[in-house]
């Protein structure tokens, strides 16, 4: 793999595992509006962005308000903060560019105050210069607008030096749409139609550093 000057990551999926603490917050968040939802929705609704939930779900008028207030009171669990964990190679491939003087930020679906409120109870925040949110922006991946947005928070790069990594098909579009280059980081082989560039594990990111 080449090596960048910019890494740029998608948060839950990729730098956390953060599964079992989403399927808390979204349980919560539809039962205040008297819906479920499962196990498998959770995996793909914590890969997109809350507004293609809420359109999917059709949520609206009095649901939403109450969709959102669980939705937060979730995010706001202590135990949520402390139920998401660094993957194995996280701590080592974010100190390992860092010592190669690679900039990082981080661009999520997911809230900016909850992301890190995370990273700091984990020792991470120092690695990151910009991060942006689903709170920051009004088009969520695939959209090229979140990573654009990062991208600008740290001026002085040319596009060619900088990449974004995320678990999902829609993280690479977003990179495609930004004019970066993107990986996949398919780490159970869920997406074994992609013919794009992909990777297992981050420690792919340091191969030739």
């Amino acid at each position: 793999m080449k090596n960048y000057k910019f890494y740029i990551f998608d948060f839950d999926g990729t730098l956390v595992n953060s599964y079992f603490s989403m399927i808390d917050i979204f349980k919560h968040a539809f039962e205040m509006i008297g819906e479920t939802c499962t196990e498998e929705q959770t995996k793909r609704y914590m890969r997109g962005s809350l507004k293609h939930v809420i359109e999917e779900r059709k949520i609206e008028g009095a649901n939403l308000t109450l969709f959102i207030q669980g939705i937060f009171e979730g995010l706001d669990d202590p135990t949520i903060t402390i139920n998401t964990v660094p993957y194995d190679e996280t701590l080592e491939i974010l100190a390992n560019l860092r010592k190669n003087n690679a900039k990082m930020g981080i661009v999520t679906g997911n809230n900016v105050n909850h992301v890190r409120e995370i990273l700091k109870s984990k020792n991470m925040d120092s690695y990151f210069d910009a991060i942006v949110g689903s709170d920051n922006c009004k088009t969520p991946k695939p959209e090229a607008e979140p990573l654009l947005m990062c991208i600008d928070m740290i001026p002085g790069f040319d596009k060619k030096d900088i990449c974004y990594i995320g678990d999902s098909k829609n993280d690479y579009l977003c990179a495609v749409n930004a004019g970066v280059d993107g990986y996949l980081l398919d780490r159970e082989n869920e997406y074994s139609d992609f013919d794009g560039p992909k990777i297992t594990n981050l420690r792919e990111l340091i191969i030739n550093l």
